[in-house]
């Protein structure tokens, strides 16, 4: 899961913050909520391979906000209680986790 918040301020500001948000949908993320993004990988490594190609185009384009990554289990994710509203439609797409055993 990343999550993020950049300044919107000036015009520049806008345009990284959309840049961003499309650069996060060209890497396979699903917004999950306003500056709230969710990616499933298959593996810790994975993971870890995706955690680096964020962090390299942020270094050359992103100089002020927040960001930041948080890796869980997809049985983790799947316990998280909605307080109030639904699913995003990409959390009711999302394939189940496959059982190798």
């Amino acid at each position: 899961m990343l999550m993020f918040d950049l300044p919107t301020k000036s015009k520049k500001d806008k345009k990284r913050y959309h840049w961003f948000h499309k650069e996060l949908e060209k890497e396979g993320y699903h917004r999950l909520q306003y500056s709230v993004y969710g990616k499933i990988f298959s593996s810790f490594d994975s993971a870890n391979y995706g955690k680096k190609r964020i962090k390299e185009f942020v270094k050359k384009n992103i100089k002020h906000g927040n960001i930041r990554i948080l890796v869980f289990t997809d049985k983790q994710f799947a316990a998280m209680d909605i307080i109030i509203g639904e699913p995003s439609v990409e959390e009711k797409n999302e394939p189940k986790q496959l059982l190798l055993f």
